[in-house]
């Protein structure tokens, strides 16, 4: 009985590890300090905040300063009108230049019109940001409804 219990008592807690690591892992919080080179970090973040998931492809500049992200977006999509282009540029290079150390620009690639954003378009975003307490996905979703929503 007591050998019943232990292996019980084994099995819960493997099973409590396991769903606290899954959780943090669909986070992309889990990014944060991430650098311009991580390739995985780059997609999962660009590909997890999208509004748009019309994400195609990427390329990133590592090679010398500055260090950039290039977003291409699916082309012909009609999802991508004037105010979605708009929500998109302000929602994944808020998450970009917060989450990522080292990005100094991100282009957007939608059907031949290129927008090109920088780190200090965003500087006041990013000070928002750091000042709130626990911060997550919703309060930065929060955050970018209440300064960029129509």
């Amino acid at each position: 009985m007591i050998k019943k219990l232990v292996l019980l008592v084994c099995c819960l807690i493997a099973l409590t590890a396991c769903s606290d690591s899954s959780e943090k892992d669909t986070s992309v919080f889990q990014y944060k300090d991430a650098y311009i080179g991580d390739n995985s970090a780059v997609i999962n973040i660009a590909q997890r905040v999208t509004t748009l998931n019309e994400v195609d492809r990427f390329k990133l500049q590592t090679e010398e300063e500055p260090y950039g992200i290039e977003l291409y977006y699916k082309e012909n999509s009609d999802a991508l009108t004037p105010q979605a282009i708009n929500k998109e540029v302000h929602q994944q290079s808020v998450y970009l230049y917060y989450l990522i150390k080292n990005v100094d620009y991100v282009s957007f690639n939608f059907n031949n019109q290129v927008i090109h954003t920088n780190r200090n378009m965003y500087d006041q975003d990013l000070k928002a940001l750091n000042k709130i307490e626990n911060i997550n996905e919703q309060k930065v979703n929060n955050y970018l409804y209440d300064t960029y929503a129509p």
